[in-house]
């Protein structure tokens, strides 16, 4: 009986086993389409035509019409049109409505039916895919619609293609659409704090006037000289009231620089518009954002991309962009990053963006950093299980500095962004 059960069991493992899963998933691609289920019934037909009655080459007959009519049909109609794709705006920001305009125009005499702009990788983003109406022969047809970007990138993300399937919908040719001015989807922002005050006076002369004592600028408040102030900045008529020397301390004419150094690397974060990835992306968006509006001086790093400190709305144009042409994967670790150098192209505030494994990895490269850490596990989609990461040491972190600010998941970034720091908290 033993041996009963056990030759059953190989039996069953055997029957159920997929000895060639490539060929088993190609077939399953032909067969389980309309246009594979009708081929088989044409053969099956044909045979017992031959073999049966000769009356069922009729029924072969009328499949065989239907197979030249839905492939011949849609291959001509898709052959005769070509679409042509415009954004109406060049830039956008996630979640910002974007209008497109197709101009789709028939050159057969014949109208065409059941036309259909889809995105050649679905799965990632249908938000360009839309059906069209009937086009009249020999017209160029106009279509108008809105989308909102769930992520920044480069839209289209994938190629467009015209489509149909009319009248029987058992095969869909499809022909290249083109996109003369692709879209730049730029990372959403949020309000953010004020720069952060580095110790000393490393920063760069300009025009901008910070809430900080310093040499030059408006007077602030009055306080006893002290040797080797200047004898301009003595206030006579408090001087001789006192009867001690009192002097003006001045706003500190200054523009701070900052220098932002972002870990793209997949390994070390969750994936998706809700990832960690993009969330560390949203953040130095914003922080650079918000500082160059302010008149500091803002450069960024990160694997393939160094943009030194400058000011101004083009610097925020370079940042921006780069930012949206941020490939998905091929990012070097930010180790190897800091390791050539270039994250130590300019002087003034340098911050970090992270997760809480990569802060552990990058504790020996973080002298005159500030982190800003993501913990990764807060940071998933949300129709997914939670996961839980595995970390590179046990309870806190020990090799690591302690981060200058962490994200405790997506609700919590516009909050730390906006009152994170003792500068955000009670002023520079």
């Amino acid at each position: 009986m033993p041996h009963l059960l056990r030759y059953f069991a190989w039996f069953q493992k055997g029957a159920t086993h997929d000895f060639f899963p490539g060929f088993s998933a190609q077939v399953r691609r032909t067969m389980g389409t309309p246009l594979g289920v009708l081929v088989a019934t044409l053969f099956v037909a044909i045979v017992c035509g031959l073999f049966l009655h000769p009356r069922i080459f009729t029924l072969s007959g009328g499949i065989a019409f239907v197979l030249a009519a839905g492939i011949c049909w849609p291959w001509i109609v898709v052959r005769g049109n070509r679409t042509r794709i415009f954004f109406e705006q060049p830039r956008a920001m996630e979640g910002e409505a974007v209008a497109i305009l197709a101009r789709t125009t028939n050159h057969l005499p014949i109208p065409s039916w059941g036309l259909a702009l889809r995105e050649g990788n679905e799965k990632r983003d249908r938000s360009l895919s839309v059906r069209f109406g009937g086009i009249p022969s020999r017209i160029q047809a106009e279509s108008r619609w809105v989308f909102r970007p769930t992520i920044r990138g480069v839209y289209p993300r994938s190629p467009l293609y015209l489509s149909t399937g009319f009248p029987f919908g058992i095969w869909e040719p499809r022909r290249l659409a083109s996109c003369d001015s692709p879209l730049l989807v730029w990372p959403q922002t949020f309000p953010v704090g004020p720069v952060p005050v580095m110790d000393g006076e490393d920063v760069i002369d300009g025009n901008v006037t910070r809430n900080k004592v310093g040499t030059m600028g408006d007077v602030v408040g009055l306080r006893p000289y002290r040797r080797g102030d200047s004898p301009r900045r003595v206030h006579w008529a408090q001087s001789a009231r006192h009867d001690r020397l009192i002097v003006c301390e001045l706003h500190s004419n200054s523009r701070p620089v900052v220098l932002l150094v972002l870990d793209a690397d997949p390994t070390i974060h969750t994936l998706g518009p809700n990832g960690s990835r993009e969330w560390s992306i949203r953040i130095l968006a914003s922080l650079a954002k918000g500082w160059l509006e302010t008149g500091a001086q803002v450069g960024t790093v990160w694997s393939g991309f160094v943009c030194p400190p400058a000011s101004g709305s083009v610097q925020l144009l370079r940042i921006m962009d780069g930012l949206a042409r941020l490939p998905d994967s091929g990012q070097l670790p930010l180790s190897e990053v800091l390791r050539t150098g270039v994250g130590r192209v300019a002087t003034g505030v340098r911050i970090g963006i992270t997760t809480d494994e990569g802060h552990v990895r990058l504790a020996s490269h973080s002298a005159g950093i500030r982190w800003a850490v993501l913990r990764r596990n807060e940071f998933q989609e949300p129709d997914l299980e939670r996961a839980s990461f595995p970390s590179c040491g046990e309870g806190p972190i020990r090799n690591a500095p302690r981060p200058w600010i962490e994200f405790d998941g997506p609700e919590r970034v516009p909050h730390a962004l906006r009152y994170g720091w003792s500068e955000a908290r009670h002023g520079s």
